[in-house]
């Protein structure tokens, strides 16, 4: 599933045209593909109103709304003379964001281990399959995707929905930093997949500390790469296979 398909899901509102097929109210359809296209281009690039819309065939109008919203939710910043583009990411928010991620990660798996039943189980391992295929071919963009995937499914099967919501919502700032550190570093996602399926493997086995210290220790892992992408030798923090 591609990120415009997984935003496009994640943002429906469909009424019923006379026909009876459901279809996305324009501004709807303007905000789902704005924030894909934003999320996979140039997070540097400036863009103005009148561009985006021709370049996504979209209305003005439509466009406009999208962007207000966008903007409510922080996720472009409009400048009066350049347009508008994505915000930087400082390391404070960087720092906030595994932080909470660690806690909600680490509670998540410790709970799940060894009670996952084998329809999830299942579940998990169509991920990791595709996740370690997708690093294995350097397909950063699928990889990406995935890499949400596994972690949300995971909150899913805890039952706590206002956890899965929290991490929901973080989703759009966990594909920014993973793209922003695996797309420089392709051959890390060989790692990062090695420590998806270790952190499984624990659960599954119902290692309950052991699923803990290796969420926690992938969350660093992901925390150091995204503050310091180019300069930190990361040779000897691999996790064990």
């Amino acid at each position: 599933m591609s990120v415009l398909t997984a935003v496009a899901r994640a943002n429906r509102h469909y009424p019923v045209t006379p026909s009876g097929e459901a279809r996305p109210l324009l501004r709807d359809e303007a905000y789902a593909k704005i924030k894909a296209h934003l999320l996979q281009e140039n997070p540097d690039a400036f863009y103005s109103e009148r561009a985006l819309a021709a370049r996504l065939g979209l209305g003005l109008a439509p466009v406009r709304s999208a962007l207000e919203r966008l903007r409510a939710e922080g996720l472009i910043l409009v400048s009066p003379n350049s347009g508008f583009r994505l915000p930087e990411i400082a390391a404070r928010e960087i720092l906030d964001f595994y932080e909470l991620r660690l806690v909600i990660e680490c509670h998540v798996v410790r709970s799940l281990a060894g009670r996952l039943s084998d329809a999830q189980a299942n579940q998990i391992e169509d991920i990791l399959d595709e996740q370690e295929t997708s690093a294995a071919s350097g397909n950063t963009g699928r990889y990406h995707v995935l890499d949400l995937e596994f972690h949300t499914v995971l909150a899913a099967f805890h039952g706590n929905p206002e956890m899965e919501r929290a991490l929901r919502q973080l989703r759009d700032k966990m594909y920014r930093l993973s793209r922003r550190m695996h797309r420089a570093h392709p051959e890390r996602l060989v790692t990062n997949a090695a420590q998806h399926r270790g952190i499984f493997d624990a659960v599954r086995a119902g290692k309950v500390d052991e699923a803990e210290v290796r969420m926690r220790s992938h969350l660093d892992w992901g925390r150091r790469f995204t503050l310091d992408p180019d300069q930190r030798n990361m040779s000897g923090h691999e996790l064990p296979r």
